[in-house]
């Protein structure tokens, strides 16, 4: 019996050094506890739906067959092409609708609408936003207190071609060429081929003979380009005074990714939650005189020291869990093929989720080529400073856009870049002002901050609610891998840049970003020279989006 206890408490001994020796080593190294949560094809984590069909056959059949058929394709690469041709272009500095000639423009887009789609116009009640923002209702049986309308958002805008591009174009940017395969023009993706493709759903849906339970709005902003003050916030407004609170079942607007390859796994990417905004301006005052007698530092001197600084201190990057990224890494780690998807990465996941700071950071630092999805960004826009090489300025200023990282907010920002400068002027002895200051300094010499068109970062979208469900069902029925020996997995996603639904978050918490097209080529087209779209890539769009008003309307 002694010999029993002794080896009993020599058994006891070893199991606490071992004990003590895994904490410390895990204290060490905290990113080598829970890594098997995150080996490929862990249940539970990253679950896909299976492929939803439409209850109504008959009409499913009718709109694949039509989006199946060569001529139905040509039909429609057309009209895209017909409506490229109007340069509805939004411009930083328009004036008033009504006042500045230069939304005239948006009454052609109209009348295209109206001519290339009849059957559409007469089953729908078209209501106008500040008379450029276009709404299409088309009413269901149900109320909207027993089934939530659906609303799909596209933006009939698109950003200015500056005249010494043109010549750089394979193809002029308003004459919509196609080439056999591709669409070339600027609104091609951004966002043109979007309104035509869920004008096109609501137009095969009519004509199939579907009658909806569930009412089906589309609306198309005029300024989504230069922020939606004209036309986004008055549809938005338009909208809640009907529906309310929570009133609309789901939103879906177009998204930055669409379907990539990451990992060497095709992803359909659905960005639940966008980036915060700040345009933030500074300006530096001084004396002016003559240039044969300047100070040691003058505005522009200062100003550059200024943005000097701002460069030299870009904002950390981390990931946590309350960005969708890490959503989108959970389903890399689990689903994309094990060689192919970093363990420095996998290693870290776990810990990113229980808060570890240190991992946050390091996981951050591990996707570098994702930076901005992690960390807030800055880019210096617009300087202006002197008028004349003889004369010491007055004034030098300078815009920086920001984009915010979901898990910060303006104030955060602003105090960052309130730290940033005012040592600036106290080295120079010159008055601060920042951006809440409680009143303007009279003196000359001084440095002045503002903020402009401020947006936090958008609330981030459920995943465990219905109409996601329904969202990755559709996917999965009507969209295909980029690599045909793959399956095509749903994620969350990030939209780096912002949308008109910025303007839409009282209505409803469910919305989504998603252009359900493989973006891999043309992604960084929009907005510069040779914007296109492939033309098969393009003429499925319709099907899904038809497919998704039928989803949605077989669970109201």
């Amino acid at each position: 019996m002694a010999d029993e206890r002794a080896g009993l408490k020599s058994l006891l001994r070893g199991a606490i050094v071992l004990g003590l020796a895994t904490a410390l080593f895990t204290l060490v190294n905290p990113f080598t506890s829970d890594t098997d949560k995150y080996t490929p094809n862990q249940a539970g984590i990253c679950q896909q739906v299976a492929p939803l069909s439409p209850t109504n056959k008959q009409v499913e059949h009718f709109i694949r067959d039509k989006t199946e058929s060569p001529a139905y394709h040509k039909e429609i690469i057309n009209k895209l092409s017909k409506i490229i041709q109007i340069p509805s272009e939004s411009y930083d500095d328009l004036g008033p609708i009504g006042e500045d000639p230069r939304w005239d423009v948006f009454y052609q887009v109209e009348e295209y609408i109206k001519a290339q789609y009849p059957t559409v116009l007469k089953t729908v009640q078209l209501d106008h936003a500040n008379t450029h923002g276009l709404i299409l209702t088309w009413e269901g049986s149900l109320p909207a207190s027993e089934a939530k309308p659906i609303l799909m958002l596209a933006h009939q805008d698109v950003v200015p071609v500056l005249p010494d591009t043109v010549s750089d174009w394979a193809h002029p940017p308003y004459e919509g060429y196609f080439d056999g395969e591709i669409i070339w023009g600027r609104g091609a993706t951004d966002d043109k081929g979007y309104m035509i493709s869920i004008l096109e759903s609501l137009d095969l849906l009519i004509k199939s003979g579907f009658k909806p339970k569930r009412t089906v709005i589309l609306a198309f902003g005029c300024d989504e380009e230069i922020s939606g003050e004209n036309c986004g916030r008055p549809i938005s407004d338009f909208l809640y005074k009907k529906y309310g609170d929570d009133g609309i079942y789901l939103i879906i607007d177009e998204g930055s990714v669409g379907i990539q390859t990451e990992f060497d796994q095709s992803f359909a990417m659905v960005s639940v939650a966008e980036k915060g905004y700040l345009d933030v301006g500074i300006n530096v005052t001084s004396t002016g005189g003559h240039a044969s007698n300047p100070p040691d530092h003058n505005v522009i001197g200062i100003l550059s020291e200024i943005i000097h600084e701002i460069e030299a201190s870009p904002f950390p990057g981390k990931v946590t869990h309350n960005n969708p990224m890490f959503g989108f890494l959970e389903c890399a780690a689990v689903h994309a093929p094990p060689s192919s998807f970093p363990n420095a990465v996998r290693n870290q996941l776990s810990q990113v989720a229980k808060g570890n700071t240190k991992a946050q950071q390091q996981l951050a630092h591990e996707l570098d080529h994702l930076r901005y999805y992690f960390r807030t960004s800055q880019s210096v826009g617009k300087i202006n400073g002197g008028i004349k090489i003889n004369a010491i300025p007055e004034l030098a200023s300078t815009m920086i856009n920001l984009r915010l990282a979901v898990e910060t907010s303006i104030a955060s920002v602003q105090k960052h870049y309130e730290d940033l400068i005012k040592p600036i002027a106290d080295k120079h002895g010159m008055v601060f002002e920042g951006f809440h200051s409680a009143y303007e300094s009279t003196e000359v010499h001084k440095i002045s901050l503002f903020g402009v068109d401020a947006l936090e970062p958008a609330p981030v979208s459920p995943i465990d609610a219905e109409s996601f469900r329904i969202l990755s069902g559709t996917i999965k029925n009507t969209l295909q891998p980029l690599d045909n020996n793959q399956d095509l997995i749903v994620t969350t996603y990030l939209m780096p840049a912002n949308t008109d639904t910025k303007f839409f978050w009282p209505l409803t918490k469910n919305i989504y970003r998603f252009t359900p097209i493989n973006l891999v080529l043309n992604l960084n087209r929009a907005h510069t020279v040779d914007e296109f779209i492939r033309a098969s890539e393009f003429v499925r769009e319709p099907l899904f989006f038809a497919t998704l008003v039928l989803n949605a309307d077989d669970v109201a």
